[in-house]
């Protein structure tokens, strides 16, 4: 039967697409909890939580009345001359959140790393500090893909390789694996002191990369290096931020806390575009003289924007009334058991699980990852294969029964 087309269907521009020969678009009528309604009257278990950023589940009910009052009152308003009362309190509740002293608010992750990047560059400037212009990341990083964050992908392979001449020319190091990695890391600083304005890091997954996890351990060294030879370390947690993982955020495996923190995806619980960009004091009072030269130059039009704020902020409540942690920790400890049932399969090289990440990885032609797509579109699960990985990243409050499906779907069509 000849799939109709989708009025706008010869407009629209797709993310992540060859548009000469993509699946047909799936027509969304609406959602609920962790399930997708189409309008062709399927229904779907959403298994990565839309690109890993609703927390909640779809319409939580808490979210959908703040956002409802706030709709009504004050939708918008530019922060340049104007404080909102829900952006002036998220700021307040972010920075106790994640024990850090000041946000800048921005609208997606990408804009947040283009603004760490910013602030990590003036900071030496306005210390006097003109020759420190490079940043160090590691390979099989993503960062996003504005200009600058592009710039800080491994640009040896992957879908910015093209850009490689045109980019800023970071550092793109191994991510260090043992003691010996980090003398050799440590001596790389040493060597480039001079030239580095920070350090990126994508704390314990590096997720577009691959689902690559690390080692609380080597990032804890990682981070005692960069302190001892005063480079700024920057934890990129928009991804793996707000109990993805079982604590709050990636660093708290290590125990430590970054100079700057960007955020982004569940801030809002996934009902709308917000990101952040956390630091200290420290790097803060840095920015601050007689001057508007030493001031932070940048201004989105929707940073702080109310109603995204009032997102952020009835995620927030939830996240602080309820045990995420104990959420997660059943979901991981769920996934390990159901996952590892693929180890015996033929095309399957490892299963790898951290919180509410579960990764299956396979061998084979990774050519068929569209068929593979649709074999679990089939039944009745919604997940998005990439590179040599089938993973699972679901909402943190999924039902088992949904799980459980989702889980069934991999072991069957694997």
């Amino acid at each position: 039967m000849k799939t109709r087309a989708i009025i706008g269907s010869d407009n629209i521009w797709l993310p992540y697409t060859q548009m000469q020969n993509h699946l047909p678009q799936l027509e969304v009528l609406r959602t609920k909890d962790c399930k997708i309604f189409l309008k062709d009257g399927r229904v779907l278990i959403d298994g990565i939580s839309s690109w890993w950023s609703v927390a909640h589940g779809y319409n939580h009910p808490h979210l959908v009345k703040e956002i409802t009052k706030q709709v009504k009152i004050l939708p918008h308003i530019m922060m340049a001359g104007f404080a909102a009362d829900q952006t002036y309190k998220l700021a307040n509740r972010l920075c106790n959140f994640a024990k850090m002293d000041r946000v800048f608010f921005s609208d997606s992750g990408s804009t947040a790393v283009e603004v760490a990047m910013k602030m990590c560059w003036q900071f030496h400037i306005n210390k006097g500090e003109k020759t420190r212009t490079k940043f160090i990341s590691f390979k099989n990083s993503y960062h996003g893909d504005t200009t600058g964050a592009m710039s800080l992908a491994d640009l040896n392979s992957g879908m910015h390789q093209k850009f490689a001449n045109l980019l800023l020319q970071n550092f793109s190091l191994d991510l260090p694996q043992n003691t010996q990695d980090l003398i050799e890391f440590e001596n790389f600083i040493v060597a480039h002191k001079s030239q580095l304005a920070g350090i990126f890091v994508e704390p314990m997954v590096q997720c577009a990369g691959g689902m690559v996890f690390g080692d609380a351990q080597i990032l804890r060294q990682i981070f005692l290096i960069a302190k001892k030879h005063q480079i700024l370390f920057v934890a990129d947690e928009c991804a793996v931020g707000f109990y993805r993982l079982g604590k709050k955020f990636g660093c708290d495996f290590a125990e430590i806390s970054p100079d700057i923190l960007t955020l982004g995806k569940a801030l809002t619980g996934g009902f709308v575009g917000l990101a952040a960009t956390l630091t200290t004091n420290e790097i803060f009072e840095t920015f601050l003289s007689d001057s508007l030269d030493n001031a932070l130059m940048h201004g989105p039009t929707f940073m702080g924007n109310p109603l995204a704020c009032s997102a952020a902020n009835a995620s927030l409540d939830l996240f602080e009334k309820y045990d995420y942690a104990k959420k997660v920790a059943k979901i991981e400890k769920f996934l390990l058991r159901e996952l590892n049932k693929c180890r015996s399969k033929k095309n399957v090289k490892g299963v790898r699980v951290i919180g509410a990440i579960g990764v299956v990885e396979i061998v084979g032609d990774f050519s068929k990852m569209l068929e593979l797509r649709q074999k679990f579109i089939a039944a009745g699960v919604f997940l998005r294969p990439f590179a040599n990985c089938v993973y699972v990243m679901p909402a943190l409050n999924i039902k088992k029964s949904d799980l459980q499906k989702i889980t069934d779907a991999i072991n069957a069509i694997l």
